[in-house]
Parts: structure tokens; sequence; C-alpha cells
């Protein structure tokens, strides 16, 4: 998989609590981007977060967001994985937003 490849290519995009999210086709929220003076948060479910806890260490979560400090390196690889496991979360499990 290319790593500009879309997780979800049918997801559109939408303002949610005034932050950018991902929404499934079926109008289930996936995944919101928020910016802050200092850091981004990439949020999903609390579960999607807890199974990538291992690789999250040393990053400082939240209930199910991850914050993403401007000044370090943006793991883009795990957050991609993170969104996929999301999206199958979703679409296999009917796991809705939190």
């Amino acid at each position: 998989m290319s790593t500009t490849e879309p997780v979800e290519p049918e997801a559109t995009e939408a303002i949610k609590w005034g932050s950018p999210a991902f929404v499934h086709p079926r109008g289930t929220i996936l995944l919101v981007i928020s910016t802050h003076t200092a850091h981004a948060n990439f949020t999903v479910t609390p579960s999607a977060k807890e199974a990538f806890a291992d690789e999250l260490e040393g990053l400082e979560t939240g209930k199910g967001s991850v914050k993403l400090p401007y000044d370090t390196p943006m793991p883009g690889d795990l957050l991609r994985r993170m969104a996929r496991h999301r999206l199958t979360e979703f679409e296999q499990d009917g796991v809705n937003w939190m």
C-alpha cells in the first residue's frame, strides 16, 4: 500500500466539534484531528488506541487521542495503521464512535 493511499477512500471530511474529521459513508466518525498551540491530536476510539498501546509508549495519550508535538517527527506509519484498525473495528465489529 502506498503511504499516500487513503485508508478509507470513500470517507468524507467533516467538521466535528470544531475539528476536521473523517466520516464513514454510513455516517460514523472514524477519526478526528485537532490542532493546538504546541501539538496536534489524532483521535480514534479508545479501543483502537489501546490496540496500539505498546507502540504508543512514550507518547502522551488520552481517552482515544494521541498527542503529536510539532517538534518531533510524526509517526505516520503508526497513525495509518491505527486509522485502518479503526475502519476495521467499525466495519467488522460494529464499534461506533465514543
